[in-house]
């Protein structure tokens, strides 16, 4: 095992979740659907929870957590459209756009996972793998949200109730 490129696997995760806890704080502050506010702050625990856990395990293993540096335009072009959408109010893409986000973010954890695993102990990866199961519950609700919104939409115009 390399602890340095564990410490680096776990500071790519603390960008990660910082990214998400920027953006759900965000995204929370420009919506004004208390349920979606709600939701969002429910993922900004999530984050900070494994932000957290990461942190300790990067002091434990002698090396310091770096702050947070945007090495990842892919996420900050995802909050530049999230913000977008947010501006027009426009639930539906909030929720596409979250759920995209999700599925990025899991995707950091499973890769470290299937692909890092040399560099992580046994009791790393079980933590990895808890993050990684927090943010899959997170991905599910998104998703049971839009499939939601999706199935409303499909109630209202069955009804001939037109939608703009």
């Amino acid at each position: 095992m390399n602890t340095d490129k564990s410490i680096e696997v776990f500071n790519t995760l603390i960008e990660i979740n910082d990214d998400r806890i920027e953006g759900y704080r965000t995204a929370s502050k420009a919506t004004e659907k208390n349920s979606l506010k709600k939701l969002f702050l429910e993922f900004q625990q999530t984050s900070l929870k494994c932000k957290s856990e990461l942190i300790k395990e990067i002091k434990k293993l002698g090396g310091i957590p770096r702050e947070t540096i945007k090495i990842n335009n892919l996420f900050s072009k995802f909050w530049i459209n999230l913000k977008a959408a947010l501006i027009c109010k426009d639930s539906k893409d909030i929720i596409n756009h979250c759920e995209s986000h999700e599925h990025i973010t899991g995707l950091y954890y499973r890769n470290a996972l299937l692909f890092k695993v040399e560099n992580l102990s046994l009791e790393q990866q079980i933590m990895l793998q808890k993050h990684y199961s927090l943010i899959n519950i997170d991905n599910s609700k998104i998703i049971n949200l839009r499939k939601r919104l999706f199935e409303n939409k499909c109630f209202l115009l069955k009804q001939g109730i037109t939608i703009l």
